[in-house]
């Protein structure tokens, strides 16, 4: 056989092999069994998806919540306690015996028989007891009232944040998933455009104007262009299972990003104010709290004043009204020593509030850093696109240019296989610039957000 032929044929057994080997085009994932299907939307459908199914959020919004309640509980105890409470007592003690008849209001003159005081009949007593107490001056429960709403306004300043850093972390995926799935289609169109030049260098080989070693490098130009192509859809499908994860979605549906790589649009300036960033505020918000612990603390050294009042009745039978009695008083609480546990809590507070006082600081200075390094980024992302943009079509126009130079016979096959593969890597190179602009944007958004919500 002559060896053009032989060559011919391992060429074209090379490419079957590589089409066998890849997977076709809206096949089975092998990584995976079962089909799955592919579902498109959009960006903003994307991040109202996290949003409402995000467990990270779903947690930190309960987390508000029960800080919510625990706000609500530390009020509690500045309303009036209402109590009421119905039994009955027997017995034959003598003390209850002897208050339970004036309770009662039967007691008579026999009752003062010393027999009958030291060894009484059994006597029982229905009761039916209303009371109420209120705090009417403890300092230490208004201090409390403030900690803990304190506590709950932090929680949920934490709760927007969470919720912003959803957003990011659904844009990064998305822009992710898109980049690949640019590179895919790119990679695919690579492939197209070596499987092309192959057929070019075969027929100028069979006319004798180019060697066995051209066209071998061209076969091998197509194997490495499967090859790519195969990573390429590899990488997509790791980039939409992400996607899929951070939506909460199962195995089986993967999300198609419909929204394209745009080109970078001009920023407008944005007064960036730190202290009205949702993770600011919530550290403020845990700073007064601790403020309020500390004063809470300090209080608990000063006396309390409660009121408190009762109604009750009693009756020998449960269907009678025999007597009924009221009580009302004031007291005053004042805890003069309770083991130096006053002390330990006031040393703690102290600690706990220069604690977060100094990691307030701390976040302030990081935001301002954070956000000249973010705009930094995008001032460097966007001067990448440019250079890449510029690239690809020069990297092109020189392609095409080698392309009909080839065909004139003014080119060699290396210097358009070089061309080619110029090209190539310059478009790659332009859509992984791209994404990483739109990634860079999402970050300086999210570090330069500003919360005006109030609560």
């Amino acid at each position: 056989m002559p060896r053009s032929l032989t060559s011919t044929a391992a060429a074209a057994a090379l490419l079957l092999a590589l089409a066998a080997a890849s997977p076709a085009s809206g096949q089975t994932d092998p990584r995976m069994p079962g089909q799955r299907a592919m579902r498109a939307l959009s960006l903003d459908q994307a991040i109202a998806e996290a949003l409402a199914g995000n467990a990270r959020l779903a947690i930190a919004e309960a987390r508000g919540e029960i800080a919510g309640s625990r706000s609500r509980s530390a009020s509690s105890p500045l309303w009036p306690r209402l109590e009421a409470q119905a039994g009955y007592t027997r017995s034959v003690d003598p003390v209850f015996a002897f208050g339970t008849k004036l309770r009662q209001g039967r007691f008579e003159e026999p009752d003062f028989a010393l027999d009958a005081l030291n060894n009484p009949e059994p006597i029982g007593d229905w009761s039916t007891v209303v009371g109420v107490r209120w705090s009417l001056l403890d300092p230490t429960l208004w201090a409390g009232r403030s900690a803990a709403r304190r506590q709950a306004e932090a929680a949920d300043w934490s709760t927007i944040r969470t919720r912003e850093a959803t957003v990011l972390l659904i844009r990064t995926a998305y822009h992710r998933a898109q980049m690949t799935e640019a590179q895919q289609a790119a990679a695919a169109a690579d492939k197209e455009a070596a499987e092309a030049n192959l057929e070019r260098f075969r027929r100028r080989r069979d006319r004798g104007l180019l060697t066995e070693a051209d066209y071998l490098q061209a076969v091998a130009e197509v194997a490495a262009a499967e090859a790519r192509l195969t990573e390429a859809e590899r990488v997509r499908i790791d980039a939409l299972q992400d996607l899929g994860h951070h939506l909460g979605w199962g195995p089986d549906t993967l999300p198609e990003p419909s929204d394209e790589l745009s080109l970078p649009a001009e920023l407008g300036e944005v007064e960036f104010d730190p202290e009205a960033r949702a993770d600011l505020r919530a550290r403020a918000a845990a700073a007064e709290a601790s403020g309020a612990a500390k004063t809470q603390a300090t209080l608990s050294y000063v006396p309390a004043v409660d009121a408190f009042a009762q109604y009750a009745t009693h009756s020998e039978d449960p269907l009678s009204f025999d007597q009924d009695n009221w009580t009302v008083g004031v007291m005053l609480r004042w805890t003069l020593f309770d083991g130096f546990g006053r002390a330990a809590d006031l040393q703690r507070a102290n600690l706990e509030r220069r604690i977060a006082q100094i990691e307030y600081a701390q976040a302030l200075r990081d935001a301002r850093s954070e956000l000249s390094e973010a705009d930094r980024g995008v001032r460097s992302a966007e001067r990448q696109v440019q250079a890449t943009q510029a690239a690809r079509a020069a990297a092109e126009s020189g392609r095409d240019l080698m392309r009909r130079r080839f065909e004139e016979g003014l080119a060699t096959a290396a210097d358009l296989l070089q061309a080619e593969a110029r090209a190539t890597d310059m478009r790659q190179r332009a859509i992984t610039a791209l994404a990483g602009y739109h990634t860079a944007v999402a970050h300086l958004e999210f570090v330069q957000s500003q919360s005006n919500v109030e609560n």
